[in-house]
């Protein structure tokens, strides 16, 4: 769904009753478009998602990123799951990075640094197959997510995993969408 909203503005004095109706009347200028296939070419209407390879060490990470990603391609590109026979596309995701990273820190003498902020970095490589054709219509290499925490939090690092697998899903989304 696309959502174009125009509010013209005009540096007139305005009555404040006037003012009212100009506020509500400012929704009339709101266009809600629908478009089939969210970014993907019109004739892709479902999609085969392989298991996830997972070449880093937090074999953890799999089963999130399977779930985020399916959600996220069902909800923003417009097409449904399909088994590998019936799919009109196929998604091949590979985890092929993790880092966790000290972000702010401060030396403490004679005990290392104090570490205030941490980065997760997760990276994969992704590619988008439309079936009909034999052809790869989108390649994602390297595309990375991060997440930053505090190392005080409870949930520490499993916060950090989760916004950066927010981001890399997103960026994987919206490369798919720039593609068409």
């Amino acid at each position: 769904m696309r959502t174009t909203c125009r509010l013209y503005s005009s540096r007139a004095v305005v009555a404040p009753g006037l003012l009212a109706l100009a506020v509500a009347s400012s929704t009339i200028g709101c266009n809600y478009t629908f478009s089939g296939g969210g970014g993907l070419p019109s004739h892709i209407k479902t999609v085969y998602v392989p298991p996830i390879e997972n070449r880093t060490t937090q074999f953890a990470l799999t089963e999130t990123f399977t779930d985020k990603l399916l959600e996220a391609v069902r909800r923003n590109l417009g097409v449904q799951l399909a088994a590998e026979a019936e799919a009109d596309a196929t998604i091949v995701a590979e985890l092929s990075r993790y880092t966790d990273t000290a972000m702010n820190f401060q030396g403490v003498e004679d005990v290392g640094a104090a570490v205030f902020q941490r980065r997760v970095s997760i990276v994969a490589q992704v590619q988008i197959i439309d079936r009909s054709k034999n052809e790869v219509i989108w390649n994602g290499t390297g595309v990375s997510g991060n997440g930053e925490y505090s190392p005080a939090d409870p949930a520490g690092e499993s916060t950090g995993q989760d916004v950066a697998l927010d981001n890399l899903v997103q960026k994987i989304v919206d490369g798919a969408q720039s593609q068409w």
